[in-house]
């Protein structure tokens, strides 16, 4: 599973009983940052954690957002063809090279090769 790619994962794994493949995504953002050296995309699960925290059912939210930052950059594409992101992300580690690929398809689409990467945030909204 592509959460599995990434150390810092155990948060997703607490609120899903099945964490959702990144499939039809609303993605927020694509944003590189450090002079390029890191690279992070946002986007917004295709549906709503089944075990969500306290704080999340008080707000009342409906929709997890995700951000993954990516590090040691390796290359990095991006074309859109639309002002509204929507896509599929794929996320597989290369066996021989130990690096990251990542391929996002859609109305945006992208290709990330990276050293490493995070779960930076699991959100509520």
């Amino acid at each position: 599973m592509w959460y599995e790619h990434f150390t810092d994962n155990k948060f997703i794994s607490m609120i899903y009983t099945k964490v959702p493949t990144l499939k039809n995504l609303r993605i927020e953002k694509i944003e590189i940052s450090r002079e390029g050296d890191r690279l992070t995309v946002g986007f917004d699960l295709p549906f709503f954690a089944d075990k969500p925290p306290k704080k999340w059912i008080e707000g009342r939210y409906t929709t997890t957002f995700v951000e993954l930052d990516f590090f040691d950059i390796q290359e990095v594409s991006i074309k859109a063809s639309s002002n509204t992101y929507r896509g599929d992300i794929d996320i597989c580690k290369d066996e021989q090279t130990d690096l990251l690929i990542v391929n996002i398809t859609g109305t945006v689409e992208a290709k990330i090769i990276a050293g490493s990467g995070i779960i930076q945030t699991v959100n509520g909204y």
